[in-house]
């Protein structure tokens, strides 16, 4: 065996013996894992909410201070979701606002940021914090970020979901302690963040893999190995696309016939995943897409990625009201359910988020299981198909 097969083998051994099936945890059973509304947004909102639990304003405490905010009165706070679309708001009798804009997966609408703070503005806000939280930590676009920066009386921070909040939630857990049911949320949603940042090893499980790797040239092989780690995701995730295109050409073929120009040609697939994977600047928002006759030349299906993939119908409601309307009426009149925004009538991620970036064990599980994988391309192909059949005019 080469070192780097050996090494392979060493931690499939060690994963069968530690490695052990997700504990129950409640936040998934009742909601997606990424459901962003309906779970995160309004788990951080209750805990940051001093009349919520018995914690009082610890936990705003905490936060404001991973956002470098000194100076916030805790006076009067009062702590919302959704008010103006933001996702989280914080204000106070001093006429201070902190808001937080909770990114999962879904992407930044245009001037998302800014619109926000110019609203807290004319609202008579003077002092006003804002927060972009995703699980990476990254930046929004620059379009949704504008000139947030340079404004005075105003701070603009990024927190990462492994990097912030899961030592955030840590502490707040040492301070629970004495509070069984609260303690026991705390957890369940640590456990939920961990893994949808692909950081939800058990200690004994990666201390038992971090000292086989320093063991020989082990370490070297793993260095060998990450990076062909690197090189699978990328053609996984163009295999991915591909059978998706042929699962539709083949099931599908009436909606297949509308396959829209702005479509990933296959000449340039691989060099979309390559440049996704490595972050590139413009990487973001290719897919397949395909027409629904009888509306505007915009109205389409869509299967697109952008921090992960997603599938539905999109329709710009600015650009085409009458379209994205009409829509939206043979929607709800089917009864279908989804999320919807200004460019998408419905949309929806998996079960698991499906990035090729930092993908997560489950994910991992699914993509290397031909059966999975082939359970998720029908899934993935066959509703965007029921889509394409419901939202056809009659």
């Amino acid at each position: 065996m080469s070192s780097h097969t050996t090494l392979l083998h060493l931690a499939s051994l060690l994963r069968q013996r530690y490695a052990r099936r997700p504990d129950f945890n409640l936040f998934t059973t009742l909601r997606g894992a990424s459901d962003e509304v309906r779970l995160h947004s309004r788990f951080i909102a209750a805990m940051l909410d001093p009349q919520a639990h018995d914690l009082g304003h610890a936990p705003l405490q905490e936060l404001l201070s991973h956002c470098g905010i000194s100076d916030f009165s805790l006076e009067g706070v009062r702590v919302e979701c959704e008010r103006w679309n933001i996702d989280i708001l914080v204000t106070n009798t001093r006429r201070q606002a902190l808001f937080i804009e909770n990114k999962i997966n879904a992407g930044d609408q245009p001037e998302q940021l800014v619109r926000y703070h110019q609203q807290l503005q004319t609202s008579g806000y003077q002092e006003i914090h804002a927060c972009y939280l995703s699980l990476d930590g990254g930046d929004p676009s620059a379009n949704s970020l504008g000139d947030l920066r340079e404004r005075s009386y105003a701070s603009y921070t990024a927190l990462g979901y492994y990097a912030d909040m899961v030592p955030w939630l840590n502490n707040l857990l040492g301070r629970a302690a004495l509070d069984p049911p609260l303690r026991e949320s705390l957890a369940q949603y640590c456990q939920l963040i961990l893994q949808l940042t692909g950081h939800d090893m058990n200690n004994d499980h990666l201390t038992a893999l971090t000292e086989t790797l320093l063991q020989g040239d082990n370490l070297q092989s793993a260095h060998d190995i990450r990076l062909a780690y690197d090189e699978a995701l990328v053609n996984l995730h163009a295999r991915l696309w591909r059978h998706l295109k042929t699962r539709i050409e083949q099931q599908h073929p009436a909606m297949a016939e509308q396959l829209h120009a702005d479509s990933w040609k296959n000449t340039a697939l691989d060099g979309y995943c390559r440049d996704y994977a490595e972050r590139r600047r413009d990487s973001k928002y290719f897919g397949l897409y395909y027409r629904i006759p009888g509306y505007g030349e915009e109205a389409c299906i869509g299967i697109e990625i952008e921090d992960a993939i997603y599938w539905g119908v999109y329709c710009c409601k600015d650009s085409d009201p009458k379209s994205y309307h009409a829509i939206c009426k043979q929607l709800d009149e089917h009864g279908h359910a989804g999320s919807r925004n200004v460019y998408w009538p419905s949309y929806r991620y998996g079960q698991q988020p499906m990035t090729f970036r930092t993908p997560n064990a489950d994910m991992l599980a699914v993509l290397s299981d031909p059966e999975r994988f082939d359970a998720l391309i029908a899934t993935m192909a066959d509703e965007s198909a029921q889509l394409w059949n419901i939202c056809r005019p009659l």
